[in-house]
Formats: structure tokens, sequence, C-alpha cells
């Protein structure tokens, strides 16, 4: 008999301890580095664009995970559901460390340019994307 929800729970940590690595970050080195003057002026257009642009792989992943959320659903209790568990984890794990490329990028950004509102705009980006990897809460409980 296997139990889904520890699963369930685990789903749901490692969603929050990503998303707080993703928004902790960047707070941590804009604090850090203070009165930045950037050092890479030329960059500010360009990384922004690419980190907009990194989103695109999130919905590519999305669909993935989203594939491997109904497989594993619809094993309920079996005896392959262990398996689909194992490919959930792993597919929810690439799909926030997807959709934190565009902070990341920003924290990039950040030191080539030295302005925080781009960092600002590409976290909440980055959060609104991991959003989508979210366990349903009504599954959790």
């Amino acid at each position: 008999m296997f139990d889904a929800k520890p699963q369930w729970r685990t789903l749901r940590t490692v969603w929050r301890m990503q998303s707080a690595s993703a928004l902790l970050i960047p707070i941590i080195v804009v604090w850090v580095m203070g009165d930045w003057d950037g050092v890479i002026q030329a960059a500010a257009i360009p990384l922004f664009t690419l980190a907009m642009a990194s989103l695109f792989v999130t919905l590519w992943r999305f669909r993935r995970y989203k594939l491997a959320l109904i497989h594993a659903e619809a094993l309920g209790n079996d005896e392959g559901a262990k398996a689909a568990w194992s490919v959930l984890h792993r597919e929810q794990m690439f799909g926030l460390l997807a959709a934190e490329l565009p902070g990341f990028i920003g924290v990039i950004h950040f030191f080539c340019i030295g302005e925080w509102i781009p960092l600002l705009l590409l976290v909440l980006v980055s959060l609104g994307a991991m959003a989508l990897y979210r366990p349903p809460a009504a599954w959790v409980q």
C-alpha cells in the first residue's frame, strides 16, 4: 500500500523552500552590494530581454510537470505509484529551477547595471512562474 500524503507534503515543502530561496537570494545580494555602480551598462536591455525570454523554458517544463501530476494522481495507491511520484518530484524540481531563471538572470543584471528595479520585476516574474508548480492545496490535505 502506497500513501500519497507524505508525497504531497514533500511537494509543498520543496515549493516553499524554492520560493523562499528565489526571493531571499536577490534581497541578500542587494543588501550586501548596497549602492552598486554597474560594471557593464550596455548589457541592460539584452540581459532583461534574455531574462524575460527564459520564461518560455518554464512553460515547456510546466507541460511535463502537469502530465506527471496527472499520471501520479491517476495511479492512486497502485504499485507503479512510487515511480510516478519520483518522476513528479523530479519534474517539479526542474520546473522550479527553470522558473527561477528570470530572477537569477536579474541578479546578473544587477551586477552589470546596479539598478534594483529590474531585479525586483524579474524576481516577481519568477515567483509568478513558480506559482504554477505549487501543489494543489486540496490534495495536500
